[in-house]
């Protein structure tokens, strides 16, 4: 399946101190205290011989994988030697990047029987404990002080390339998956009445008054420690690279996995979420999302199947991020049913890693993530707002997925890089940008978005969008002055039973097509003068008995209203259109919101014409002139089940803005273009079969 196109002049670097700065191929081993005793130069050579340049290795935190002094730091108890110092030396030997693993999040009974004050404690006084081992406080001397004196000791005598800290900020539940209540502690109640002047909250419930301000609070006290925490490691080793998501980092990096007891339909799009959303957030940084080779923590020596690895993947390189592949120990695993296939692929993207360097987002279409609404990437974050609020992460997956299934190439833009220096020329890369039920917007926020509609982009936002502010405190008015719309709509709840009625030509889905299906609510708003209108409320019709089952009254409310403001448009959704294709998967609501974009902004610059669920993303190498078209086959997913799958035939790709040949670098063939470009500008090709994904490379015109 995977070809190698021609050998690549990047493989074996040598440079291990770089590794962070070009597509790497990581494997992080999560080591156990056993593992220490395994041979490190065979490990090195087996992750080179997987097709790994980078390996990720204990160094401490918990339990030190090399001989510290510090007292309240537990050596680990099966080490003979410097596990450590072997590891370093073999890894540069073989040529791979040696990554260390802190975990600050817990010590040992050494650290809290020393200072339990340090450590995390509930209400009723109790210590978060877990097999020996106890939870730090963000806010106490563990995590403040004594971890950089850990970093201080090990960065300060070993040579590693970058550094990992697991499980950074807060935590309230215990492996076993118990909640364990927040933290009181004296440290944590000082600081949140030092900042809000109120006591903590009683409960973790919108109900109590100060936890607003708790959920900012540990967003803002993990971000100040992550920089405290960057700034230590770069005085004493500057060149050794951060891992990290939100905050200081030299790259980020997040993690793919499942739950076996995730609230199903499964998900199946979560790499590339995560992949999408390090482009948007790191602006330029390389991002790669672990995958975990196993089900879940408790089972962690189960695999996941070759195939779901591989969708993981192309997912991930397909939206700008590189490979990352977690186990649980080292390479001797007890099951190694994703190996043959991930090992493959990291040959294979080692031979055409250049293809890769230096790609940025080309798509015309973003999407808005908010993580004061959907927080899903890092610490803290204000989700399961009151109101429709409840709807939000449904509103951003079916959103999600209404754009990827009808083949539509977007990227993530989020808040916080909106608000920052460089909004405005973020968004400004985009034509339209989709916000679905965004109901938390800050002044700031919305001040940029509508200064880029009046700039010529094309909004469209749904639901409550805008309807309350950073914090989720309600607004009077919506706080885009974009929307063509006039003070605040009034939600009219229990629209079960509800239409809305398509009229010939409205919409590109067939004149035998009349009704689309309207449930949770409708928000009832006047629109601006000179706006126009598409579809018209049928409110709740009777569904039973049968005999009383037909239309007894229409409305003349709309179900999209779209006015011009300045040289760009707006459009306001005044249901949740996005949430319900999440929940009901209905075609025709998709290529409603779907269509809303595309008839307002000039063609894709790429399209896709076949049978088979696929994914179609853009990327543009500005160094070489190239661009990067992913497809990726969603045909072996079911649910939670994923087998390899079936090869897509026939499918034709059109292209805006190239010339000449093309490669499939997966086939490795080379496609050429059928004929001329068409009246609308595209240039068609005739593609291979599609296995698990197709990358094309193209010569841009």
């Amino acid at each position: 399946m995977l070809h190698d196109h021609e050998p690549s002049s990047a493989s074996g670097a040598t440079d291990t101190k770089t590794w962070w700065q070009r597509p790497y191929r990581m494997v992080q081993t999560n080591l156990r205290q056993p593992d220490a005793l395994y041979d490190q130069r065979k490990l090195a050579q087996e992750i080179k011989a997987f097709g790994a340049d980078v390996l990720l290795y204990n160094i401490g935190g918990i339990y030190a994988f090399y001989p510290t002094k510090l007292p309240l730091q537990a050596i680990n108890p099966m080490m003979k030697g410097d596990a450590l110092g072997d590891a370093i030396e073999a890894a540069h030997a073989e040529g791979i990047a040696l990554v260390g693993r802190f975990d600050m999040s817990k010590a040992t009974r050494l650290g809290y029987e020393a200072h339990p004050e340090w450590f995390v404690h509930n209400a009723k006084g109790e210590a978060l404990e877990y097999n020996g081992t106890y939870q730090a406080c963000v806010n106490g001397g563990w995590y403040q002080d004594y971890a950089r004196d850990i970093i201080s000791e090990s960065l300060g005598k070993y040579d590693v390339d970058g550094v990992f800290f697991n499980m950074f900020g807060y935590t309230n539940f215990t492996y076993s998956g118990h909640y364990f209540g927040t933290c009181v502690c004296d440290n944590c109640r000082r600081r949140f009445h030092d900042m809000y002047g109120k006591p903590l909250p009683l409960k973790e419930d919108f109900s109590d008054p100060s936890y607003a301000d708790y959920l900012e609070f540990k967003d803002r006290t993990s971000l100040e420690l992550r920089s405290k925490v960057y700034k230590h490691i770069k005085q004493v080793a500057p060149k050794v690279a951060m891992t990290g998501h939100r905050g200081d980092s030299d790259l980020i990096r997040m993690e793919t996995q499942r739950a076996v007891d995730r609230p199903q339909p499964e998900w199946p799009y979560q790499a590339g979420e995560q992949a999408r959303w390090g482009q948007a957030y790191g602006q330029g940084k390389t991002v790669s999302s672990t995958s975990a080779n196993f089900i879940d923590f408790a089972w962690r020596f189960v695999s996941e199947t070759g195939a779901y690895q591989l969708a993981r993947a192309a997912q991930q390189l397909a939206s700008g991020a590189t490979l990352d592949f977690y186990l649980l120990g080292v390479m001797d695993q007890d099951d190694k049913s994703a190996f043959a296939d991930t090992s493959k692929l990291f040959q294979w993207h080692k031979a055409n890693e250049r293809n890769y360097a230096g790609l940025k987002p080309a798509s015309k279409i973003a999407l808005y993530h908010s993580h004061a609404v959907v927080p899903g990437h890092g610490a803290g974050g204000y989700s399961k707002r009151p109101a429709s609020g409840k709807h939000a992460e449904a509103a951003f997956r079916g959103a999600y997925r209404a754009l990827l299934e009808a083949r539509l190439p977007f990227d993530l833009v989020v808040d916080e890089v909106i608000t920052g220096k460089d909004g405005a020329k973020v968004l400004a890369q985009y034509e339209a940008l989709f916000m679905p039920n965004v109901t938390c917007l800050s002044d700031a926020e919305a001040k940029v978005i509508d200064a880029w509609v009046e700039a010529g982009g094309v909004l469209l936002a749904t639901g409550e969008t805008g309807f309350y502010d950073e914090k989720g405190v309600a607004r009077n008015k919506p706080v885009l002055q974009s929307l063509p719309i006039i003070g605040k709509p009034m939600p009219r709840q229990n629209m079960k039973g509800s239409y809305f009625r398509v009229r010939p030509g409205e919409l590109p889905i067939g004149d035998e097509v009349k009704l689309l299906m309207l449930d949770h609510t409708y928000y009832v708003a006047q629109a601006k003068q000179g706006a126009e209108t598409l579809l018209t409320l049928l409110p709740p019709q009777r569904f039973g008995p049968p005999e009383l089952c037909f239309p007894d009254y229409e409305s003349v409310l709309p179900g999209a209203v779209t006015g011009a403001h300045g040289k760009g448009k707006a459009i306001y959704v005044p249901w949740h259109a996005d949430a319900l294709y999440y929940r009901d998967s209905l075609p025709h609501t998709r290529t409603f919101l779907t269509d809303l974009v595309v008839r307002n902004i000039p063609a894709s610059p790429v399209k896709v014409e076949g049978r088979g669920a696929l994914e179609v993303t853009i990327q543009a190498q500005p160094g070489t002139g190239k661009t990067l078209v992913h497809l990726v086959n969603y045909g072996g997913q079911r649910n939670n089940l994923y087998e390899d799958a079936p090869a897509l035939h026939g499918l034709r790709l059109a292209m805006r803005g190239v010339q000449g040949e093309a490669i499939a670098l997966v086939s490795g063939k080379t496609i050429m273009p059928e004929g001329e470009a068409d009246q609308d500008g595209y240039v068609w090709y005739a593609l291979p079969p599609v296995e698990a994904f197709e990358a094309i490379q193209f010569t841009t015109a």
